[in-house]
């Protein structure tokens, strides 16, 4: 017969689990994966997003098939499987043909789709496997799917922030970074605008900052005009055909080499890829608790199922937890990372960003040449291109999900940079409102995901070292690590313990063959961790419900509401959509930072109901909410308002800021404070040039100062420090011999020349002022000499000396007062302090000013 007759009484099934027993492919379900099933169920008459949490190498692949697999065949549903990236695409593909479970696989470029495969998608005789890329594109391929599952739905995130922000790189966009910097002009505070015009960002100590919308908004039309007429034909051109009509629900961030324009929670709902769907489903090993899934998609009322307990271990296998920055360091700390690596035969590295992994690729050309460096890229497709080779790193920017590397595979995980922010406006919360409490959350469920890559089952093991920013800031602090499910926080404890054990680079060794050998000391050790995990599994669950993770919850939705009211331009409802979200936030103390940035976000819309005096208000309570004075531009802020803490000068609350920043990062670990401090007195008290110059910029550094040692060139200083308008040149001459002789006429020229060097590197105006010191123990100079030697000033090595020592009291007050007392007074103290001890900016200047060189004739 030269036609097919379709069975007119076609199986349909009962529910999910009768359609899993008629498949035949599996013996059972689990426990958990069958009540998953049934909740869904039960709740899809009312509900349109579900998160189904199930820790790795619990079968969340096989719940996720099975609802696409019945809405295919029941419903006639069009169904979309989307997942990371293209190699893990193929592994699902292949597991749900494992499962008996008909899908087709679409990826890479839409317009080589086999359009055989995606007829069988659209005609619902499939279910369609992807990457996220096609559901968040400009021209999705896949906007009329019934129903769309997001497979480690956390990793969602990279592709929906790109989606929606356009992002104007100073290297690869120079023109137009230029452009838009000169189109702000005098919308940008002012100390921001020095910052980029002289390119003294500090990308240690500066983060990330914002351009006052009541400040930017009066000039929309013209950052319009220049983007339209400068983004064609570059890859800013969607993104910007996204947002470029509602700017008005945006917010511009600032960092050393990036703009950011961006909405602050996507607002996806206005993506028909995203929104036509009947149903979404997110599926993940670690949801969180503090509605972070609901603020990365932008949506509400996501229906949570977990079947598992909320402490229970969410990763599988062992982790041997281990700080190396914490054993050793310089030269030693090099050594261990270098042989850990070539024992290990093959690691994986995480980073959160391009810069650190800029970092990274740097340290393993200089530490591992021999090794063969694996990326994002190199991996898309295929796992085994690292898996398969001796001697290799594979290094990953942003994923701490959908990686998959079991049994001997990839023994060995540096965690480089605690991914505590990933987009830009997270970034900006953490270093300008230390809005920590909303970023512990995700920062947990990060670690949590990642910790999971190398050890995919029970028998699996791996060792973990964790590196680089932020280690002592979040994970040394028990409000942290008491987020943390049993296992991971029982490891942490055994890796913080070892801290004061390890001290040679031998035992380092020893322990981690140990550990991979499974010895019977390790078995000691692993019954000791059994028991600590059963101890802290109750523990936890006799506490009660995080306050914080509860409020952040709470205020989710309205959230939400504000960035769609705000987006249709309905700013009465978007004010009190955020005046709920500020009463949901209450008064705790905790969530101050999160608070004065909801209040901005109120004199934003203020600013677009052209109320000024509701504006003034709401960026008055913003302040008054804030630790950290300096990100808010004050120019629109009258003080004659209820300011609550007096306001110091930029110059002082910038100092301030990032002194703070600088104590924060050792977190409670005093010793290692002791160790990098003791590495900045012994470099002041040593003669030679190649340890005294790089601990004066590391004084200069942690007095708040932007400082750099410039390359040791003819005419150029040992090191600038700049704050704001005041630039000091140094030149260091300490490898004196005799310190009774005059100083050399040589030498003098020498620092005179700095002014014009400082003035040509900073692009500085030739009325701003340079400050030129020379660092001497000497003390005078022969008459012949007095003709050069104006404008110079001298400060012996005893003064710098003493200047140290002043600071070590200060900097150990504050890490008393945040280790001991309350944190939120760090500012009041830090303030007091550098008065009384003198060590203000302005106070440094005069300090280094009192000699005048010329002067010291003999």
């Amino acid at each position: 017969m030269p036609f097919f007759i379709p069975d007119e009484d076609e199986s349909k099934y009962n529910d999910t689990i009768d359609l899993f027993n008629k498949l035949g492919k599996l013996e059972r379900l689990s426990h958990e994966q069958g009540e998953s099933l049934k909740e869904y169920e039960l709740n899809r008459d009312n509900k349109t997003d579900f998160a189904i949490e199930m820790p790795s190498g619990h079968g969340k692949t096989l719940v996720g098939g099975l609802i696409s697999e019945y809405n295919r065949i029941n419903n006639n549903w069009r169904v979309v499987y989307a997942c990371a990236t293209r190699q893990l695409a193929n592994q699902t593909h292949q597991l749900l043909d494992l499962y008996g479970i008909s899908s087709v696989l679409l990826t890479g470029k839409g317009d080589n789709f086999s359009q055989i495969d995606l007829g069988k998608y659209q005609r619902s005789e499939a279910i369609c496997v992807t990457t996220y890329g096609h559901i968040f594109n400009i021209n999705p391929k896949f906007n009329d799917s019934n129903l769309i599952i997001f497979d480690d739905a956390h990793a969602t995130e990279y592709a929906i922030n790109d989606f929606w922000s356009v992002d104007i790189n100073r290297h690869e966009n120079s023109d137009i970074f230029e452009a838009l910097v000169s189109t702000l002009g005098d919308s940008l505070s002012p100390n921001v605008y020095d910052k980029l015009i002289h390119g003294t960002y500090d990308p240690m100590t500066d983060g990330v900052d914002i351009v006052s919308f009541p400040q930017w908004y009066k000039k929309t039309d013209s950052i319009r005009s220049l983007l339209d007429s400068r983004t064609d034909d570059t890859k800013l051109y969607y993104p910007w055909s996204r947002i470029r009509n509602s700017l008005h629900s945006c917010q511009i961030f600032v960092n050393h080499s990036n703009i950011v324009i961006k909405p602050i929670i996507p607002p996806n709902k206005v993506h028909q890829a995203f929104v036509n769907p009947q149903e979404r489903i997110y599926m993940s090993a670690t949801i969180g608790k503090s509605g972070e899934l609901e603020r990365m998609f932008g949506v509400q009322d996501i229906h949570y199922i977990n079947k598992f307990s909320n402490h229970s271990n969410k990763v599988s296998g062992r982790r041997l937890i281990m700080f190396p920055e914490d054993h050793f360091e310089g030269e030693e700390l090099e050594r261990v990372l270098k042989e850990t690596a070539i024992k290990s035969n093959r690691a994986l590295i995480l980073t959160p960003s391009r810069k650190s992994m800029r970092k990274v690729k740097e340290k393993k050309e200089n530490l591992l040449p021999e090794f063969t460096l694996f990326e994002n890229s190199d991996i898309e497709d295929d796992l085994t291109k690292f898996t398969d080779e001796n001697n290799a790193i594979l290094a990953l920017t942003g994923r701490y999900e959908g990686i998959d590397l079991k049994g001997d595979e990839c023994k060995l995980e540096i965690i480089h940079d605690l991914p505590v922010a990933i987009s830009i406006e997270e970034k900006f919360l953490q270093d300008r409102l230390n809005a920590t409490e909303l970023l512990n959350s995700k920062l947990s469920t990060r670690i949590i995901q990642g910790l999971g890559r190398c050890t995919r089952s029970k028998n699996d093991s791996s060792v973990v070292l964790f590196t680089g920013k932020y280690v002592g800031y979040y994970l040394y602090k028990d409000e942290f690590i008491n987020l943390l499910p049993a296992d991971v926080h029982a490891e942490m404890n055994l890796g913080f313990n070892q801290i004061d054990f390890i001290k040679d680079v031998e035992s380092w060794h020893t322990s981690i063959e140990e550990f991979n050998n499974g010895s019977e000391n390790w078995k000691r050790v692993e019954n000791h961790l059994e028991r600590q995990e059963s101890k802290l599994m109750e523990e936890k669950q006799m506490d009660p419900s995080n306050e914080n993770a509860v409020q952040l919850y709470n205020s989710t939705n309205h959230e939400i509401e504000f960035i769609y009211n705000l987006w249709n331009e309905d700013y009465s409802k978007a004010h009190i959509s955020a005046n709920e979200t500020l009463t949901k936030l209450g008064r705790n103390e905790t969530l101050k930072g999160y608070r004065a940035w909801w209040n901005y976000l109120i004199a934003c819309v203020s600013t677009l109901q052209r109320d000024e005096d509701k504006t003034r208000k709401y960026l008055t309570n913003s302040l008054n909410a804030s630790d950290n004075k300096v990100w808010l531009d004050k120019r629109d802020i009258s003080f004659n308002d209820e300011i609550q803490d007096e306001i110091y000068s930029e110059d002082l609350e910038l100092q301030i800021e990032r002194m703070s920043n600088y104590l924060k990062s050792f977190g409670d670990r005093e010793k290692k404070f002791d160790k990098e401090w003791a590495k900045v007195i012994d470099g002041l008290r040593k003669k030679e040039a190649q340890f005294y110059e790089p601990a004066l910029k590391s004084l200069g550094t942690i007095l708040g100062f932007y400082a750099e040692k410039p390359p040791n060139e003819e005419g150029v200083p040992d090191g600038v420090w700049n704050i704001n308008n005041t630039w000091i040149s140094l030149e260091a001459k300490t490898n004196i011999e005799d310190e009774d002789a005059y100083i050399p006429l040589d030498d003098i020229r020498q620092v005179f020349v700095h002014k014009k060097w400082v003035k040509e590197k900073y692009n500085l105006e030739n009325e701003e002022k340079v400050t030129l010191v020379m660092v001497c123990p000497k003390y005078k100079i022969k008459d012949t000499s007095q003709h050069a030697a104006e404008g110079i000033y001298l400060v012996s090595t005893e003064d710098i000396i003493e200047l140290a020592t002043k600071l070590e009291g200060v900097l150990r007050s504050g890490l008393n007062e945040l280790k001991y007392g309350v944190k939120s007074n760090l500012r009041r103290l830090l303030i007091s302090s550098l008065y009384e001890k003198h060590l203000t900016s302005e106070h440094i200047l005069n300090n280094f000013t009192r000699k005048e060189l010329a002067q010291l004739v003999d």
